[in-house]
């Protein structure tokens, strides 16, 4: 008696079609699954060269001097900002305080 066989595994071909015939390869055209473990060390290190290497181009462009600067700025204005309203509302509390204020003359 033959096994039943499982339905193929789509793939999908450059203009949308579907191709079975490229799943069931064997030998030496077959698709190997990777070894995660061999490959991780060499993946590390090529992503920590890639980090190192952005890092190093951000710091000779001047990028954290000129995200600190504007940082900077807009904290000044936030600031200014809000010395201008408690000036105001100083403002506002002596004009009413003087027109509450009983004059003895």
């Amino acid at each position: 008696l033959p096994l039943p066989l499982s339905p193929p595994a789509i793939h999908w071909a450059p203009f949308g079609l579907p191709c079975w015939q490229y799943t069931k390869m064997e030998g030496q055209l077959a698709m190997r699954t990777p070894n995660v473990y061999r490959r991780l060390p060499a993946l590390c290190a090529i992503m920590f060269c890639l980090g190192a290497g952005l890092e190093y181009v951000m710091c000779k462009t001047g990028f954290y001097n000129v995200t600190s600067v504007k940082e900077g700025q807009r904290i000044a204005d936030s600031k200014a900002e809000e010395d201008e309203f408690w000036m105001r509302v100083k403002a506002r509390r002596e004009a009413r305080e003087r027109m509450v204020t009983i004059r003895s003359e």
